[in-house]
């Protein structure tokens, strides 16, 4: 068992925050509570100088009511239109919960070229850093407004792994709806058990991960699952974790919570 991850041993920290968790599933109105909670929760983290990153999901949960499209698939343009308005009412929800704690914070807008080209990747490093050492907490989301399906993650999950691999974070956190990973599907199967832990993603993993969540969500499990891949091959070890269970970010470093997948050692030129 991997017990406690040892806090002392974490510098810096990526959070990636579902839709589901800002946005209510009806209304897609702003669950302002839970973002407020959400951050005091993280005064563990900043009690011992650890630098956060988080990566944000909700603008289009959010700004679908706006621009007045409910429906369950949206297309590229009305994806695109959603975020332009709900990434306003995103960022503000947050800098009014950090307001309260006295903490600065920057809105990053990334793409997947941002983070795979060389030039921009090392550009988003410097910045992304630069931040950090002020001790500002950069609010990450996918820069949806002018990605196109070809340039696009699709997905937070994955963006929150790129993130921790860019600036070498020790530790990837996903809140998301769901407990962690398990062996069947916990829905429809009472058998299902959670997987505490994962030392290597294999076939059973993969298929492990073959369930999918509510319709805000784009991925679901396997999305998670390919983030740990490319997070764990950084050297950064990444929880899976329910977002709505109360102070969480607090119980991974107290108890056992979650899935929990094990960092690969880091290269030397990492």
């Amino acid at each position: 068992m991997f017990g406690m991850i040892e806090i002392n041993k974490i510098k810096k920290v990526v959070v990636k925050v579902g839709s589901s968790l800002i946005a209510n599933y009806k209304t897609s109105s702003i669950r302002q509570s839970w973002v407020d909670s959400f951050i005091e929760d993280l005064n563990i983290l900043f009690k011992k100088n650890i630098k956060i990153l988080i990566v944000s999901s909700g603008a289009i949960a959010i700004g679908r009511k706006k621009i007045k499209v409910l429906k369950k698939e949206l297309s590229l343009e009305e994806q695109q239109a959603a975020a332009a308005v709900g990434q306003i009412y995103l960022i503000n929800t947050y800098k009014k919960a950090f307001k309260k704690k006295k903490i600065e914070i920057s809105q990053v807008l990334l793409t997947l070229e941002d983070t795979i080209k060389t030039d921009k990747k090392n550009n988003a490093k410097k910045t992304l850093n630069k931040l950090i050492d002020s001790k500002i907490v950069p609010i990450i989301n996918e820069n949806d407004t002018v990605a196109t399906d070809e340039i696009k993650f699709g997905d937070n999950d994955r963006l929150s792994a790129r993130v921790a691999e860019i600036i070498k974070a020790d530790l990837l956190i996903l809140l998301s709806d769901v407990t962690g990973l398990y062996n069947k599907n916990p829905k429809n199967n009472k058998k299902a058990k959670l997987i505490k832990e994962v030392k290597q993603i294999n076939k059973s993993i993969i298929k492990a991960s073959s369930f999918t969540n509510n319709h805000f969500a784009k991925g679901g499990m396997t999305t998670k699952i390919i983030a740990a891949k490319i997070a764990t091959n950084a050297g950064c070890g990444m929880m899976i974790v329910n977002g709505n269970s109360k102070k969480i970010i607090q119980k991974i470093f107290e108890s056992e919570e979650g899935t929990y997948f094990h960092p690969k050692k880091r290269k030397k030129n990492n």
